[in-house]
């Protein structure tokens, strides 16, 4: 194994070193958060999962495993970008809970609006998100281009690679993020296996996998039908920014087809919105028959 690939380290903390990552991080501001997710949110419905709502104008993203990151994730994007993210007033660790207070933004899930929208209004409205992916992935990353990083430089997350418990990375190279993500196989290791179309396919991932590629491309990760908002015919909120770092230039694409197994209509929208890279995503299919990741 390369020695710029960290091993997976069973002992990770989640929370651990992310202390100057915290925004607006005041006693004031951490008690009023904590007082209101007693009282406040009961009057709100909340939408499942770690989010909460505290007002008609605030939610509150909460969790041992939600992370600091997150929260300078929206920053960055949003100091970079045009993109509609929510805006981060409050982000802190206490007792090994990450709270973020964020913007609540008013719209309704993607998935909804298209059920009832004409060909001509969907096809506006993906190439309205295609325009902002674009800028997104536009932005240059960090010198020398090559790392596999958080915006920050950091740790990163993606609930399809459990063995990462809980993040994974920072990795130095692309092929140093494919290595990790084979736990370290090599072709020279599959000389002496049985040559079975199973072995051929990995055989053929790594070949793919160890090609020279270009800089990566910032990525949200997650572009699945639920993290999209839209009001009135426009995208006003692009959400859930946990998994979203500089990645691979498939890795947006492949990450939206396998995460959306369950959405197969809105799988088949994502070329509208997204290049396509048909031969990493048959590598990245061979990778999660062979190594048990989630799609």
């Amino acid at each position: 194994m390369s020695s710029h690939v960290p091993a997976v380290d069973k002992g990770a903390s989640q929370n651990g070193g992310v202390e100057d990552l915290g925004i607006n991080n005041t006693w004031v501001r951490r008690m009023l958060t904590r007082l209101a997710l007693k009282t406040t949110a009961h009057f709100y419905r909340s939408q499942g999962g770690s989010c909460v709502p505290i007002s008609r104008n605030l939610i509150v993203k909460i969790g041992p495993r939600v992370h600091l990151t997150e929260a300078a994730t929206m920053k960055f994007v949003a100091a970079k970008t045009s993109l509609p993210v929510p805006k981060v007033y409050c982000a802190f660790v206490r007792r090994g809970m990450t709270y973020i207070v964020m913007e609540r933004i008013k719209g309704d899930v993607i998935a909804e609006s298209i059920k009832f929208l004409p060909e001509e209004a969907l096809g506006k409205l993906l190439g309205q998100l295609r325009t902002l992916l674009d800028e997104m992935r536009s932005l240059e990353p960090p010198p020398p281009g090559t790392a596999v990083e958080s915006c920050v430089g950091g740790s990163l997350r993606d609930s399809r690679i459990p063995r990462s418990n809980p993040r994974f990375g920072p990795f130095e190279t692309i092929q140093d993020f494919h290595l990790w993500m084979r736990d370290g196989t090599k072709l020279e290791d599959l000389e002496d296996r049985e040559q079975t179309d199973g072995v051929r396919d990995v055989k053929r991932m790594i070949t793919l996998q160890d090609l020279p590629r270009a800089n990566t491309r910032f990525t949200h990760g997650d572009l699945n039908s639920c993290n999209i908002l839209v009001r009135e015919g426009k995208i006003v909120g692009i959400i859930d920014w946990e998994f979203a770092g500089w990645y691979p230039d498939y890795w947006e694409y492949t990450s939206a087809w396998c995460g959306n197994i369950i959405r197969p209509n809105w799988r088949e929208l994502i070329p509208q919105f997204l290049d396509t890279f048909p031969e990493e995503l048959e590598m990245e299919i061979t990778r999660g028959k062979a190594w048990g990741d989630l799609f």
